[in-house]
């Protein structure tokens, strides 16, 4: 890491109090803000617990890489919070091109991998949401029902800011927005979210093998999706 780049740690003590409707972390005394210097109360004392934990963990320079609760807080309140209609319209343009509704026809053995791996979920969202999604196979695309985006709209929108932190990391991470929802809705961990999002580029690995960048790239996603589970679960405790 570039040290030159490194904010350096300007607080000795964290910790955190409770406020009316949450819980804030402190530096030194000093309420923590988001970079866009916005108020951070925090929904609850488990998550405002664990971004005190990353503050604390910061030696002589901060990284905020390595403070993911923080960066999906500031995420909520400077990004999903100010700009939420924006966000809620973006998550749901995924559906439009899903991850799981195409599929190849080509080899077959891997045709038969994305149809294993893929159609529980179609009949997950189906169950769940009564959202019904079609399925293409080949790179042309598929127009979804007016329907499905609507509906997955309203779901959306039912979603808090915080909630919408998860999501749009989760959607974004696995390219799918019926994954990002299996995700977020605990139907699924993140181990199988990052596996099930990966079928065709773990196939292409088992084939022709991995160069480091692929696997750089992989290890990132894996952890963002760990990043989301934990933050839910923190959401909810």
């Amino acid at each position: 890491m570039d040290l030159s780049a490194a904010l350096k740690r300007f607080y000795k003590s964290v910790d955190i109090m409770e406020d009316k409707g949450g819980f804030r972390v402190t530096l030194d005394g000093r309420q923590l803000k988001s970079p866009a210097k916005r108020s951070l109360l925090l929904p609850t004392k488990s998550l405002a617990e664990k971004l005190a934990e990353e503050w604390d963990a910061q030696e002589e320079h901060i990284y905020p890489l390595t403070m993911p609760m923080m960066g999906l807080a500031s995420t909520a309140v400077d990004r999903i919070g100010q700009l939420r209609d924006g966000v809620i319209e973006q998550i749901a343009k995924y559906a439009e091109t899903d991850l799981i509704c195409y599929w190849t026809d080509t080899p077959e053995d891997l045709a038969q991998r994305q149809a294993e791996t893929w159609t529980p979920y179609l009949e997950w969202v189906k169950q769940r949401v009564n959202v019904e999604l079609k399925t293409q196979t080949g790179i042309l695309h598929v127009q979804q029902p007016k329907e499905s985006i609507i509906r997955f709209t309203d779901i959306i929108t039912n979603f808090n800011d915080w909630e919408l932190a998860g999501l749009s990391s989760a959607t974004h991470c696995t390219g799918s927005l019926v994954l990002g929802l299996a995700l977020i809705e605990g139907h699924i961990d993140s181990h199988k979210a990052f596996e099930d999002s990966q079928v065709d580029e773990t196939y292409q690995i088992e084939q022709w093998g991995e160069d480091w960048e692929a696997t750089e790239r992989r290890e990132v996603l894996r952890k963002d999706l760990a990043s989301v589970s934990t933050w839910i679960s923190l959401l909810n405790d």
